[in-house]
Order: structure tokens, then C-alpha cells, then sequence
């Protein structure tokens, strides 16, 4: 007697039997239509892993941007043209001080993050820079957007490319 070596029955076997087929060769039927059957199921499982693979992420599905999520402006314009370049007006309301060192393992990159909000109504669009004499070692993200009456973090990086002091 032949055995179901896949232990269900789908009755395909028994449909051939009743056909005139030999016992032992119907089994073999309904258990090699059982393994085309798992093999399409891995195959489709192959193909759903691969396509999920070779899609390309956007810059809003990133994990890094996520920090901006709720930042956009308002308003599309150019913000230089619209308030001209950024100066260092005479009211400094303090200073902070990056340390780092080029060339070490943790990038040599020196860090501070700073809160800001709109303490009024609604939203105010912003943006965020150094001035055209600053050195290419400072930035801040993100450089523009929009504050609200929840804060918005300031990521202030220094990245020197060489040693010395840069103010």
C-alpha cells in the first residue's frame, strides 16, 4: 500500500484510483503535486523577499530623517532672496564650544543639539546657517523648516578637516 509521505490527503490520489491507476503510482502523483505545490509557495515567498530588497528608499522612509518629520516650511521661497544672507547681527545671546579631533575613530566630529520653538500662534518658517565667512567644518540640521509650539531639535556638527582653532 502506498503512503502519503506528506501527511494530507488532498484526495488527488484516490481521484486517480478511481481512474484505474495503480495505488502506489496515484500516491506518488498526489505527493509530487504536493511538492510543486510548497515549491510555489517558496518561490512566491523568494520573490516577495527579493522585491522587498531591491525597493529603494525614499528619503521619508529613512530612519535617520525622522528627526524632521513635522519641519516642513510653510511657504516654498527662497529664503535668501527673500531676507538676504545670513550676518551675525551684534546680539549674541551665548556661545558654545566643539571639541574634536580629525582622524579619530568616532569620526572627529564635534556635537551639540539645541531646542527651538515658536512661542507664538501658529507657525514661523525658519532657517538655520553660518555665516558665508564660516569655515565648511560647522553645519546644522536641518537648515530650514517650520516651528511650532513644540520644539524643534538643532543639530550643530563640527567636523574639522585639519588641525587648528575655527571661529
Amino acid at each position: 500500500s502506498a503512503k502519503n509521505a506528506w501527511g494530507t490527503d488532498t484526495g488527488y490520489a484516490e481521484s486517480l484510483r478511481e481512474k484505474g491507476m495503480d495505488t502506489a503510482k496515484a500516491q506518488q502523483m498526489e505527493n509530487w503535486n504536493n511538492q510543486m505545490e510548497i515549491k510555489k509557495k517558496k518561490d512566491q515567498q523568494k520573490f516577495m523577499t527579493e522585491s522587498f530588497d531591491n525597493n529603494e528608499q525614499t528619503p521619508e522612509e529613512d530612519w535617520r530623517a525622522l528627526s524632521k518629520f513635522g519641519v516642513e516650511r510653510n511657504q516654498e521661497f527662497d529664503l535668501n532672496e527673500e531676507f538676504g544672507a545670513v550676518v551675525a547681527d551684534g546680539a549674541l545671546e551665548g556661545t558654545i564650544e566643539l571639541n574634536a579631533r580629525p582622524g579619530t575613530m568616532t569620526g572627529g566630529i564635534g556635537f551639540h543639539e539645541l531646542s527651538v520653538k515658536n512661542d507664538y500662534m501658529g507657525f514661523a518658517d525658519f532657517r538655520a546657517a553660518f555665516t558665508s565667512d564660516s569655515p565648511a567644518a560647522f553645519s546644522v540640521d536641518p537648515s530650514e523648516g517650520a516651528l511650532s509650539k513644540d520644539p524643534t531639535t538643532l543639530q550643530v556638527r563640527f567636523r574639522p578637516d585639519g588641525m587648528g582653532v575655527f571661529e
